[in-house]
């Protein structure tokens, strides 16, 4: 890096995390670093703020003099925005970050038989981080760190504690798989940013056994189902053209929680998952899907509201082990609108929907995500 007349370059930063043993309690040392923090997969659209930052009024102050008086700092948290390439990883890595980043949106490890490992958006309450032997898990917290590199002489980092997150998951078809999440988290030692550290470069490192390449939406293999109103238990199989720009909106409920005991105003947030997960997709719009599905029974599944489709998207990160190591989103039930548009010339839907539960007293999830790390 070259630096002239005090301008940095903003490419030579990286981005460190990791779930958190005990809730809201910052897990790593900069200054002092173990050298194996994870450094996460993350792109340039990452960046750590803060946020919530209140500044309480002081105009109505009397005290005989005309103007206005500065305001008082009043709680303040960290936030920002962390986006993640979806990668490969070691066949014995069972929670690698992608997942790490779902369980800290709020998603449970509900079941474990090695090789597979099943996520679920949870109820339970964030807890400790056990550690990486495979097991069932609840959600956890996560801690950050977004550093700077000036040429290891003028270092900085940015860390936030306690964070959870609200994560979209990105599919387009050809395009790179990512996670972008919403960051709501905690102040670190009354620290915004540290720009003490004269050399950060020891700090953390590629997870062992990471892919050299981020994962490409090709080669997947997708099910795609048609349900009318009261047949949930027989859709029917469907055969969409031209499926693209899918997206998962996990979108959880995430509040600030005043604490009058904490120094800077807030504790760690909970993560509620109250309504529906969003899902958008753009498909062909074709006079016959198969199974007498038509562009006219998607409309009408709309249009009555009783319509629902469901989708598996599973995708391979590595078939070179004897079994492969995949990953499935399924979204059992889509209620949906659909809009007959234009699409470069073709006819087309772009389909907006909320992945819901069945009926009332279902305990279904609204989504489940198959992790299969693969066996050596």
């Amino acid at each position: 890096m070259a630096n002239a007349a005090g301008v940095r370059q903003d490419k030579v930063r990286f981005i460190v995390g990791d779930l958190e043993t005990t809730v809201g309690t910052f897990q790593f040392n900069p200054s002092s670093p173990s050298g194996s923090e994870l450094r996460l997969p993350a792109r340039a659209e990452s960046r750590f703020i803060p946020t919530d930052a209140e500044k309480i009024d002081n105009s109505e102050a009397l005290d005989g003099y005309a103007g206005a008086i500065a305001s008082t700092r009043g709680a303040i948290g960290m936030g920002g925005t962390l986006v993640t390439e979806l990668r490969a990883n070691s066949v014995t890595n069972v929670f690698p970050t992608h997942v790490k980043q779902l369980l800290a949106s709020g998603f449970e490890a509900s079941a474990y038989s090695n090789p597979t490992l099943t996520l679920i958006p949870s109820t339970k309450a964030l807890t400790n981080w056990p550690g990486e032997t495979g097991g069932t898990r609840s959600p956890a917290s996560m801690s950050l760190a977004e550093c700077l590199i000036d040429n290891n002489t003028a270092d900085e980092w940015t860390g936030i504690r306690g964070a959870v997150l609200a994560t979209k998951i990105t599919l387009g078809t050809n395009g790179l798989v990512l996670y972008t999440s919403e960051i709501t988290g905690l102040v670190y030692n009354s620290l915004i940013l540290d720009v003490s550290d004269t050399d950060l470069s020891g700090f953390g490192a590629e997870p062992s056994g990471q892919g050299k390449d981020p994962i490409v939406v090709k080669g997947a293999t997708l099910v795609v189902k048609y349900y009318d109103d009261g047949s949930h238990s027989s859709g029917s199989t469907i055969t969409p053209d031209r499926i693209r720009s899918m997206e998962i909106d996990l979108a959880p409920n995430i509040i600030r929680i005043e604490d009058p005991t904490a120094d800077e105003g807030f504790a760690v947030s909970p993560v509620f998952y109250d309504g529906a997960i969003g899902a958008t997709f753009e498909m062909a719009d074709s006079a016959d899907y198969d199974n007498s599905v038509t562009a006219g029974t998607i409309m009408a599944g709309m249009k009555s509201g009783r319509g629902f489709v469901s989708i598996e998207f599973t995708l391979t990160l590595d078939s070179s082990f004897s079994v492969d190591q995949t990953i499935k989103y399924t979204l059992p039930r889509i209620q949906y609108d659909a809009e007959r548009a234009n699409a470069d010339g073709a006819r087309a839907f772009t389909v907006t929907g909320q992945a819901v539960r069945p009926e009332r007293g279902s305990s279904a999830s609204m989504m489940t995500v198959t992790y299969v790390h693969g066996t050596a």
